[in-house]
């Protein structure tokens, strides 16, 4: 097992990472005096596939413990399944006295993290995400929130957990869509990183479908170092932090066009490709260097007729992403691995221009 610290303004919180490390969270618990009343907020799948493990982890834990499940998929990201949390919190009795533990994916941890943020103006949280995408990335740093009027993570807030434990024994039933949606979140740390990583993801991609532990443990633990990293430097997403937005901008909107429809990894790699093009488009990028970095991401197989032909309508959802500034559309572009530039502005014909290459390069990769 391996231990990150991630330090923030108000507390440093540790991320653990390793196989079939479930059944150390009581201890884990006690010996940073968060034995509380536990609410778990799980998703129903994962409660399901993992039963045993689960129930034995939690076995003869004192005080009280409440399951309360949710249905996967981002529609759960909503007021609806966030007001049926608090309604529960309520009667079962749950005071400040209580630790809400989410165990799932991105989906469940933004939520149960809103929840948390929110109930009794806060409440400590454990994240223990179950996915690629939700361990390399989302059950770090402290974002929360729920999607409303089709926008992607509109209404939220930043709230750290107390700890993160990353057990790699969940990843093993993931469906393909799944570890698709995990590596997009993979192959962005690939562009912000360093050329090392870039090559190690690309050399040990099939890897990561076979579920080999030694790959994914790597992969997850160098993501979540870097993350943390930053995190640290910029918490709040003032400066530094726009950069684990790379490719976001448009795969928000891509999500938002499929009304949420769509994986969010699988839409994060459309969107990388996407902001290649766009940074090849303003000159940053060099036609050789983009024809390199570009198969990377490629190496994804996304579905049939992932994304739609109506760029305009693509465009239309970028004006109410939440990165936007003085009412202009705001990019995160790249001259080379590691070398990251935010607050780009462009033209409305040079996104456009993105993303029809997008549309063209995905389709001609099949």
């Amino acid at each position: 097992m391996k231990k990150i610290n991630v330090s923030v303004k108000e507390k440093t919180y540790p991320v653990f990472i390793g196989n079939s490390i479930l059944d150390l969270l009581p201890n884990l618990i006690n010996d940073m005096g968060l034995n509380k009343n536990l609410f778990v907020v799980a998703d129903e799948n994962v409660l399901e596939l993992y039963k045993e493990d689960i129930n034995d982890a939690f076995a003869g834990y004192s005080p009280k413990i409440y399951f309360h499940k949710l249905k996967s998929g981002e529609s759960t990201k909503s007021f609806d399944h966030l007001a049926r949390i608090f309604s529960s919190l309520i009667k079962e009795k749950f005071g400040r006295d209580t630790l809400l533990v989410a165990i799932g994916g991105g989906v469940t941890g933004d939520l149960a993290g809103y929840a948390a943020a929110g109930y009794m103006r806060g409440i400590q949280l454990v994240h223990i995400p179950t996915t690629i995408i939700s361990a390399c990335d989302s059950s770090i740093g402290g974002k929360t929130g729920i999607n409303f009027n089709r926008l992607k993570n509109i209404i939220g807030a930043f709230y750290q957990p107390e700890l993160v434990l990353i057990d790699t024994k969940f990843l093993r039933s993931l469906p393909v869509e799944e570890i698709n949606s995990g590596v997009g979140e993979l192959v962005k740390y690939a562009f912000l990183t360093n050329r090392n990583f870039y090559n190690y993801i690309s050399q040990n991609f099939e890897k990561i479908y076979s579920f080999d532990t030694n790959v994914l443990n790597k992969l997850i633990y160098e993501s979540v170092l870097f993350k943390g990293s930053v995190v640290t430097k910029d918490e709040k997403e003032s400066g530094l932090r726009k950069i684990l937005n790379f490719g976001h901008t448009f795969a928000h909107a891509f999500e938002s066009q499929a009304n949420l429809k769509l994986k969010h990894g699988e839409a994060v790699i459309a969107g990388i490709i996407s902001a290649l093009h766009l940074s090849n488009k303003t000159g940053l990028l060099s036609n050789q260097n983009l024809e390199g970095l570009i198969k990377l991401p490629l190496k994804v197989k996304l579905p049939d007729g992932f994304l739609t032909k109506d760029f305009n309508s693509i465009y239309n959802f970028m004006s109410g992403d939440k990165k936007n500034r003085g009412g202009q559309i705001r990019f995160i572009l790249l001259s080379d691995i590691g070398k990251i530039i935010t607050d780009i502005e462009v033209t409305k014909n040079d996104i456009i221009y993105a993303i029809e290459k997008t549309h063209r390069t995905i389709k001609n990769s099949d």
